[in-house]
């Protein structure tokens, strides 16, 4: 799902018919994942509420209804796969809620899988502290990249609904444009890795001083 995130946000540089079937794979595995994962929910109401998982917790409950509700005005303002299905009267504030959507959906996807590299991350740097460094170095530098794009993206805009209409450059080569959202999944990403690693150092600290 998070690495067809960036082509969905492409959205008039790869075709509304390719940008329909991208959103509706997209929608089919986010079922799968939480099928998977149904274990998941039956674990909410179990167990002891850390920082870490509360933070985890609320994050997967608005990604939930993100992915539910932005397939949904998709499906409603579609000229392509499901012209099949009747108008309905929000059909109208369908593209509005959809672009909102979607720009906080990616924001989200991409700190939701970054709350996963804590383990990857800490068996990378158990190996090697040079390896570690580099990759961090590295990562830090597409991360301060991901920030500039972000911002001429008109990201901020697109979220706070300050610009109602997402703008192209249809002169731009897509690969640029999927380079600048990779940077800022990237980006993103690392706000949740650390995140994760802030709230676990914090409750290790608290229990060594609890001992």
């Amino acid at each position: 799902m998070t690495v067809l995130l960036p082509l969905l946000m492409a959205y008039s540089l790869i075709g509304e018919t390719f940008h329909e079937v991208i959103g509706t794979l997209v929608f089919v595995l986010f079922i799968v994942h939480h099928v998977l994962n149904r274990k998941w929910y039956g674990a909410l109401l179990k167990g002891k509420y850390t920082a870490r998982r509360i933070f985890q917790t609320i994050l997967d409950l608005l990604l939930i209804v993100f992915m539910v509700l932005q397939p949904l005005c998709g499906v409603l303002m579609s000229k392509r796969l499901y012209t099949f299905l009747p108008v309905l009267p929000i059909s109208s504030q369908a593209r509005s809620i959809h672009m909102l959507l979607a720009y906080w959906g990616y924001v989200l996807m991409c700190i939701h899988a970054g709350t996963h590299l804590t383990a990857p991350l800490g068996k990378l740097a158990r190996k090697g502290k040079k390896t570690s460094m580099i990759l961090y170095v590295i990562l830090g530098c597409i991360s301060i990249y991901g920030c500039v794009a972000f911002v001429q993206r008109g990201c901020p805009g697109y979220m706070s609904e300050k610009t109602a209409f997402a703008f192209y450059d249809y002169g731009e080569p897509i690969i640029l444009f999927l380079l600048d959202y990779l940077a800022i999944m990237v980006l993103f990403m690392m706000i949740g890795y650390l995140t994760i690693y802030a709230l676990s150092r914090l409750r290790t600290k608290r229990k060594a001083v609890e001992k």
